[in-house]
């Protein structure tokens, strides 16, 4: 729900990592490297986050922040398929936008009268 590519999966672990630190965009993208993150996305991440209250933002640095125990949670889960299975992780991000596209190409199949 809160992860919409392995951009965000990574940067989003990359905060949970040291949760008393506040990066800066300019951190973030250095640490995310050699993946390669530019600023409109981790600044579009970074403020998708805040709005589910996974990161508090002021000014131009971040830090994680989970605002319940349950995104807590969540996000400790995340970090454990991601080292422990991370073509699972993908698949499981990628595949809700597989099945709209999917959808959407059935839409338009010819079918015999």
């Amino acid at each position: 729900e809160y992860i919409s590519s392995v951009d965000a999966a990574e940067l989003l672990i990359l905060l949970a990592r040291d949760a008393e630190r506040r990066y800066t965009i300019v951190e973030l993208i250095d640490a995310m490297r050699p993946t390669m993150l530019n600023e409109a996305a981790a600044r579009r991440h970074l403020a998708h986050f805040e709005t589910h209250g996974l990161v508090t933002c002021a000014g131009d640095a971040c830090r994680y922040s989970p605002a319940t125990p349950a995104l807590e949670s969540a996000v400790r889960a995340l970090t454990k398929v991601y080292n422990e299975r991370p073509v699972t992780l993908v698949r499981m991000i990628y595949a809700p936008k597989d099945d709209k596209i999917r959808s959407f190409a059935d839409a338009f199949r010819l079918k015999k009268p």
